[in-house]
């Protein structure tokens, strides 16, 4: 039913803002969740020891291979396309991996000699799962990218330790789908997902005590937090919430929309634990951790859309068959190109290109850049 005049929508605004399901949606905003109190919010570290906690069979958890399982299943069901693992939910549920053997470790480090260049290659695996029959390798990146060659190194290693295993799957978790491994081995995977298929059940399990019940959640609450400045939480935890209240309040909640569609509204800010220093960090310093899904930009100006593409080897910009050594040229060009010969002097490459990559998605080359920083300084801090 519409709403037909002003004392029906204060009617229908007073109900919202009074029903408890809004209250709860509004409460989960407004409050800090643990992990941030104790300045953890989104540092990578944290994240990989509470999903060591979390997948770990002998874990204070207490639901054994449960958690471990339904990783496997999102992992491996959700991606058998791809025909990176062979592993299925008929062998899951088998319990011919033996996965509540399975030993879960944060933070593990290996090393192993490169065949082929006889150099020592050092590696950091974020999370390290295996048993007799299994190894998963994860590599977590949360604020950051990968650095440089990580998954080819960490392939490179992975294959010249001394073990074997029947199943070797190797998983690049994070939650932003535009950051991806640059070794194609790895399936990628987001924390949506970690959520949908493993934390989710988990908390609705009838084993779950009241208090892991609580460390849970606050953990779904940090990860509904905004981050890295962007309007962007890391999983969206309260969808079902949402939806119940949307079609509970249709008719007011859509003239809402219908009244501020046409506006900007103003960017939320990441609740972050800690102080992030900018850095505007070079060129020479980003494009040697592009990868090759990377190495396409565009931009539109005025009506008309501009394509360039980097050379990954050199960093230069390749526009209309000329070589650029920079951004900042390569856009001048562009913009000298649509509107005519020395229109344009000075112009900010970050902000004219964006990648473009294989599925369509943009990012301003600012906001990669932004990426970038973030990453060098967690690498330091770590």
């Amino acid at each position: 039913m519409m709403i037909t005049n002003t004392k029906e929508l204060k009617s229908q605004l007073n109900r919202l803002i009074g029903d408890p399901d809004f209250l709860r949606l509004q409460d989960s905003f407004e409050k800090e969740s643990l992990f941030q109190l104790l300045g953890f919010g989104h540092r990578e570290t944290m994240h990989s020891a509470f999903i060591s906690w979390l997948l770990s069979p002998t874990s204070s958890l207490n639901l054994g291979s449960f958690p471990m399982k339904r990783f496997l299943y999102y992992i491996c069901e959700e991606n058998v396309s791809n025909m990176k693992t062979t592993i299925d939910f008929d062998l899951i549920e088998s319990d011919a991996l033996e996965l509540e053997k399975m030993d879960v470790a944060a933070e593990v480090i290996a090393s192993a000699v490169d065949p082929d260049t006889n150099r020592k290659l050092n590696a950091r695996f974020d999370l390290y799962l295996a048993n007799d029959f299994v190894r998963i390798i994860v590599e977590n990146k949360v604020l950051s990218r990968e650095n440089k060659d990580q998954t080819e190194t960490y392939t490179k290693i992975l294959n010249n330790l001394d073990d074997s295993f029947t199943y070797d799957l190797k998983v690049f978790l994070s939650p932003d789908s535009t950051v991806k491994p640059k070794c194609p081995e790895f399936i990628q995977v987001n924390y949506q997902g970690l959520y949908d298929f493993v934390i989710a059940p988990c908390l609705n399990h009838p084993k779950t005590s009241i208090a892991n019940k609580n460390l849970l959640e606050q953990y779904v609450h940090n990860l509904r937090m905004v981050y890295r400045g962007v309007n962007k939480p890391m999983a969206k935890v309260n969808s079902e919430l949402c939806i119940a209240i949307y079609n509970k309040y249709k008719d007011v909640l859509d003239e809402i929309f219908d009244a501020v569609k046409n506006e900007t509204p103003e960017k939320r800010k990441a609740k972050t634990s800690s102080t992030v220093r900018t850095s505007k960090i070079s060129w020479n310093e980003i494009y040697p951790r592009l990868n090759e899904d990377e190495k396409y930009l565009d931009s539109t100006y005025g009506n008309t859309i501009t394509k360039a593409e980097i050379d990954l080897t050199s960093g230069h910009i390749l526009f209309h068959g000329k070589e650029y050594s920079s951004l900042s040229s390569a856009a001048i060009a562009a913009v000298n190109s649509i509107k005519g010969e020395n229109y344009a002097e000075r112009y900010n490459g970050f902000e004219f290109w964006s990648i473009v990559y294989p599925n369509g998605e943009k990012k301003k080359l600012s906001e990669v850049r932004a990426d970038i920083a973030l990453a060098l300084v967690q690498d330091e801090e770590d």
